[in-house]
């Protein structure tokens, strides 16, 4: 049955415009992604259109409260008036708040991505987002970012560093995979091998496997511990790195993960034996990368 107050069709319109936004921001934001599993939003995007249509519905509900009233066409006690006014003034508010710190950020992060060293450190030190997430990734993105910095963003205790970033704002720069800080920090060619070592050490160590075993300068006592793991990421980052011992790449050119096969194909250090094992491999893409990482070797001066 439909409701006989007035209030309902403000409440109807705005959940129905509440959905409707709410779906475009989130198909948006799948498709700004370059994660392999941004699709699996889709599974879940009804729930969050009908999340923003109960929020958005509510919030319009207040509103058409306020505006009847003041029109003099419903009645209702003062502080009921109050409350509708302070539901319908909350969310324009929440919106300025959350454009404008949005817009202060995409900024901030642009003028990290022109920064060179010495900026880059004042950078971490004084900036208002200094502990922002997205602004750190900014940071260890930064080719001129030194191991001082590097060191100084892997020492944050925020669990949240940890995490997968994703955002509506232009905030990722060439991050498409929304990897996590830390992540970045351990792939960064400029992370020095004390600060891996912790990243290593860390309990969230997991997380970070396949960059810690694919960085030339993370410590060879801690690629020890992996070099007979099967775990699909540590022998992706081990095919890659060029300071993986023969008898470990030739473990790694019999993995039955076809990646890890095919990074090795990658890899300037492989010997020149296993590209010709490679070369015959079951799979045509290992084999062609092998043919052709052979053929790029026999070309160089």
């Amino acid at each position: 049955m439909t409701s006989t107050r007035p209030e309902a069709r403000w409440a109807l319109w705005s959940g129905v415009a509440g959905a409707l936004a709410t779906a475009a921001l989130s198909v948006k934001g799948i498709f700004a992604s370059g994660s392999s599993t941004a699709a699996l939003g889709f599974i879940y995007l009804p729930l969050v259109a009908a999340l923003g249509a109960i929020l958005v519905g509510a919030w319009g509900a207040a509103l058409g409260h306020v505006v009847l009233r003041w029109r003099g066409a419903v009645q209702s006690p003062r502080m009921v008036l109050v409350a509708a006014f302070a539901v319908a003034a909350a969310l324009p508010v929440m919106l300025g708040v959350e454009i404008e710190n949005g817009l202060r950020l995409e900024e901030a992060v642009r003028e990290v991505r022109d920064m060179d060293v010495a900026q880059l450190g004042r950078a971490f030190s004084d900036s208002p987002f200094k502990r922002d997430r997205y602004y750190l990734g900014a940071l260890a993105q930064n080719p001129a970012a030194n191991a001082g910095v590097l060191r100084s963003i892997a020492a944050q205790r925020d669990p949240d560093l940890y995490e997968p970033m994703g955002s509506l704002w232009d905030v990722m720069g060439s991050n498409r995979k929304g990897l996590a800080v830390m992540r970045l920090v351990a792939s960064h060619p400029n992370t020095d091998a004390a600060t891996l070592e912790k990243l290593a050490a860390d309990q969230n160590a997991s997380r970070l496997a396949y960059e810690l075993a694919a960085n030339p300068r993370t410590p060879m006592p801690v690629l020890e511990r992996w070099f007979d793991s099967t775990d699909y990421l540590v022998e992706w980052g081990l095919a890659l790195n060029p300071r993986t011992p023969q008898r470990v790449m030739e473990r790694l050119a019999t993995s039955a993960n076809l990646y890890t096969r095919m990074n090795l194909t990658y890899n300037k250090a492989t010997p020149r034996e296993i590209l010709d094992r490679l070369a015959t491999d079951a799979d045509a893409s290992v084999a062609s990368n092998a043919k052709q990482a052979i053929e790029r070797r026999r070309s160089a001066p």
